[in-house]
This record gives structure tokens, C-alpha cells and sequence, in this order.
């Protein structure tokens, strides 16, 4: 290895906040944001955008397909606040990527999501889009034809926040319309469409079809639609739970319910309808176990998506693991799911030990020990743990040896193959991997969706740059294009 090299391999090194030592990069600037992007809610702009401008050096076109996985609402991490971030330093730096994927961002996301590109290079080709959207709506509502959901986000003069009023009578004036014109022209379409707020401020209640009602819409206005229409709104809540009616939690996220339960609100009968009916992403039996982390630096929303994301894998996991789980902080200790409801597996959870330490090792030789002082076959072992983590883990013996290594070495010296490690990352603070793209048996995921469930599960065995190829260059994403690309065509 060359001087220049061994300066690059050095500058690869970092440790945890609690000693281990790690890598700052997985090597490949591509899975660096991918094993990232997920949870950076509470990271700096600059930092976002460094991992986005690294994996866009490295191949443009994947890092538009990983911008719009992340703002994916339905297969994706359904990810706003680090979407528009991105949005707008494209929109800087990269206009015509911006202009030529346009039309995909309301596909993806949601037609708000354009107005973070106000005041932007791309902002007059924003509100040519627009119109060419609302044109085609009303061209469809005059033929009683289906819209699309641009009525629904589009923002009007009427709004009782300034800053959304604002922005009505910029987005009315850039359209070409007369400021009260506009408003009814876009209440036509909100009636056409059947928005749930225009019914509620009507006072409709009766026409409201419950079970269309979306899972962030029925967690806001649940109390309203018991205050208003209490009868009708219990007899749907009823049906919901005895699984005779559908009540949409597609968008929802398991913290979004845990997190009530564990700090704030008390358990009610839509939470727990909601979390039954959350879109199922492990229908087969499955050797894996979850490995959730409820140290100190995990608290609140990060905890929550971990015993959100454990519960939710062992309750549906068909297999030999069914409603069984680990946890690590302090120590280890396996977790038998107790209980009907959520809210009664949550408090299972909450009389598990939680520390302030990070100790996954613990966790890895808690398995192995187990195994070993109970002659388990290496064929009876989990297949995989999956390890929901802020991966700011605890050092090893050794300082300097790496977390997987050490592992791999303890296992095959006692008999035993080291099960496939899935890092799930919930809260990355900062750069910070424990494997490299190329290691096989690792995956490296982040974020807080379900969807990740479903591709975790088929890319077993893989490496990591594996993993995230098989996400990122599915069909899903083929129609993401560069700008280069777009004016080739």
C-alpha cells in the first residue's frame, strides 16, 4: 500500500460517542447516503447536503433515484423535511436535474413539497408545472373525470396563517388567476375530490366516508369526529377493530403510535385499529430477530421506532421467532411479547431494563452464549438480527478492533457462523459505519418506515452495496432521470 493510500485509509477512521472504534465512510459515497439519509431529521442542512453532493459525485442519476426513494410516501421512507433540503440545493447547484424531475415530485411526495422552490433557479419552471397541472385537473373536473391531489396541497388566500396566505396570493398571481377567483376555483376541485377539511368546515360530518380517511388525517381529527359524530364514528371504530372495515395506516409509521403511549397520550381504540391494520411487510416465516437499542442516547423518538419497529417484526413474524424480540443497553435481555393490545406490549417493553450504555456486544454474545451453553445446532441459530440502532455502540475489548470483526472471530471460534447483521440506523448524528460496502452478511439500512421490512427480508446474505442496488434500481425509480438525460430525448 502506497503513502497516499494509507493516508486515505487512516482518514477512514472514527469511533462512537461511546469509544468503538468505526469507519466515516462505508467506501462508497452512494451507500454512505443511503445507509443515512433515513435518519437525518435532525442533522445540519450542511451535513445533508454533503453526503448528498459525495453520492451525486459519484453517480448522478443514483443519487436522484435515492432522493426520491427517501421522499417515497408508499415503497420509500416517506422522508419531507431532508427531501426539500435536497430539493433546494439541486435547485442551486443542478437546476436541470430539478426541471426534469418535476413532474415526479407530487408522485412521490406530495404537490406542497414544489413550494420549497420558491425563490429558487427553478422557481418560474415550478409554477409552469403547477399550471400545467391545475389545467389538466380542471380540464378533467369539467369532463367528470378523475384529478389528481394538487387542489388538496395547493395553497389559497383564504388560510388562517399568514405565511400560507402569503403564499395563496403569490401562487394565484404566478397562475394567472384573480386572488378570488382562484380560491373558488380551487374549492370546486377540494369538493370535487372529496378533501376531508372542506366537509368538516361545512359541518358535513354525515358525508364523511370514514374508512377514506387517510392515517395522518385520523390521528389529527379523531376528536373532532367524535365530538360531531360520535354514533356513527364509534360503530366505524368497532368495525375497524374486528377487521370489517379499513382504516388507512399505509402512511404511518410504528412510532408514530408508540411514541403516544410511551410520553404523551393515553391508548384509544383508533391507535390500536390503526396499528393492526399497518400494511404487513413480514406475511411469511422469518429467522431473524430484532435487536433494539433503549440506551440513554435513544430517548424519546428514536426509542419509540425501535420498540415500534421490534414490536411490529416479532408480532407478525410467522416463525420459530414469533412475538419474541432482544433488547441491549447496559446488557441484553430477550423479550417474550406479553399481551392483546398495543398498549400492553408497549408496557411488556417498558419493564425490560433500560440503561445508559451501548452495548451491543453484549447482545451478539448473549446469542452465542446461549447457543453454546444449550448445544444449539448452527442450523437451529437466527438467520439474521437486525440491530435498530443510532449505532453509537459501546467500544469492544479492544478499542481499535472494529465491532463485526471482533463478532465474526468470537462465533467461528466457538463453532458458530456469525447470522447475517442487518444495521438499521434511527438517528445517525454522525458519519459512522461498522462494515464496508463490500462486506457480505451486512446490510446497512436507515429511516423509520416498514417498507424497509419487506427489502430487508429478500436481500439477505448480501453485501451492503448489494442491498442498496436492489432498492435503488428497481422499477420503481426507473423514470427518475437526469437533466443531461432530458434534454438528450
Amino acid at each position: 500500500m502506497s503513502f497516499a493510500e494509507q493516508m486515505r485509509e487512516q482518514t477512514t477512521k472514527t469511533y462512537t460517542e461511546n469509544g468503538a472504534a468505526a469507519r466515516n465512510t462505508s467506501g462508497d459515497a452512494r451507500l454512505d447516503l443511503f445507509a443515512s439519509i433515513g435518519s437525518l431529521r435532525s442533522a445540519d442542512p450542511e451535513r445533508i447536503e454533503l453526503l448528498f453532493a459525495e453520492a451525486y459525485r459519484a453517480d448522478p442519476l443514483f443519487a436522484l433515484k435515492i432522493l426520491f426513494y427517501v421522499r417515497d410516501i408508499r415503497e420509500g421512507l416517506g422522508e419531507r423535511c431532508v427531501f426539500r433540503i435536497l430539493l433546494q440545493y439541486l435547485a442551486k447547484y443542478h437546476p436541470q436535474d430539478v426541471i426534469a424531475n418535476l413532474d415526479l415530485i407530487g408522485v412521490y411526495g406530495r404537490f406542497d413539497d414544489w413550494y420549497c422552490l420558491v425563490g429558487t433557479r427553478v422557481e418560474n419552471e415550478m409554477w409552469k408545472a403547477m399550471k400545467q397541472q391545475l389545467e389538466a385537473d380542471l380540464k378533467n373536473f369539467r369532463e367528470g373525470k378523475s384529478v389528481s391531489l394538487l387542489a388538496k396541497w395547493i395553497k389559497t388566500a383564504d388560510s388562517k396563517r399568514e405565511e400560507t396566505r402569503k403564499l395563496g396570493i403569490l401562487t394565484a398571481q404566478k397562475l394567472g388567476y384573480p386572488v378570488y377567483n382562484f380560491k373558488r376555483i380551487v374549492r370546486s376541485l377540494r369538493k370535487y375530490i372529496g378533501v376531508l377539511e372542506v366537509k368538516m368546515s361545512e359541518g358535513k360530518w354525515e358525508e364523511i366516508v370514514y374508512p377514506e380517511v387517510s392515517g395522518r388525517a385520523m390521528m389529527i381529527y379523531r376528536n373532532a369526529f367524535l365530538r360531531h359524530d360520535m354514533e356513527r364514528f364509534d360503530r366505524y371504530l368497532m368495525n375497524a377493530l374486528e377487521g370489517k372495515e379499513k382504516i388507512h395506516a399505509e402512511t404511518l409509521y410504528p412510532y408514530d403510535l408508540v411514541e403516544k403511549i410511551l410520553y404523551f397520550n393515553p391508548w384509544d381504540e383508533i391507535m390500536e385499529a390503526q396499528w393492526r391494520q399497518l400494511p404487513d411487510y413480514v406475511a411469511k416465516e422469518t429467522n431473524a430477530i430484532v435487536v433494539a437499542d433503549v440506551s440513554g442516547s435513544m430517548w424519546i423518538r428514536p426509542m419509540a421506532t425501535a420498540i415500534g419497529l421490534a414490536i411490529y417484526f416479532a408480532e407478525r413474524n410467522r416463525g420459530a421467532y414469533h412475538n419474541l424480540f432482544m433488547t441491549f443497553s447496559e446488557k441484553s435481555e430477550f423479550v417474550s411479547l406479553k399481551g392483546e393490545t398495543l398498549e400492553q406490549k408497549v408496557q411488556c417493553v417498558k419493564s425490560v431494563g433500560w440503561g445508559m450504555n451501548t452495548n451491543l456486544q453484549a447482545a451478539f454474545e448473549h446469542v452465542l452464549e446461549t447457543a453454546r451453553d444449550h448445544d444449539v445446532p448452527p442450523e437451529e441459530m437466527p438467520k439474521a438480527l437486525i440491530v435498530v440502532s443510532d449505532m453509537e455502540i459501546d467500544a469492544c475489548v479492544d478499542e481499535n478492533w472494529m465491532f463485526y470483526d471482533h463478532m465474526k472471530e468470537k462465533y467461528e471460534y466457538s463453532g458458530y457462523r456469525l447470522p447475517n447483521v442487518v444495521f438499521w440506523n434511527v438517528n445517525s448524528r454522525h458519519d459512522l459505519f461498522h462494515v464496508d460496502s463490500k462486506r457480505k452478511g451486512v446490510q446497512l439500512y436507515s429511516g423509520e418506515s416498514v417498507t424497509t421490512f419487506r427489502n430487508l427480508l429478500s436481500n439477505i446474505d448480501t453485501t451492503p452495496a448489494e442491498a442498496m442496488e436492489q432498492i435503488i434500481e428497481s422499477e420503481r425509480y426507473a423514470c427518475v432521470r437526469t437533466g443531461d438525460a432530458e434534454e438528450k430525448m
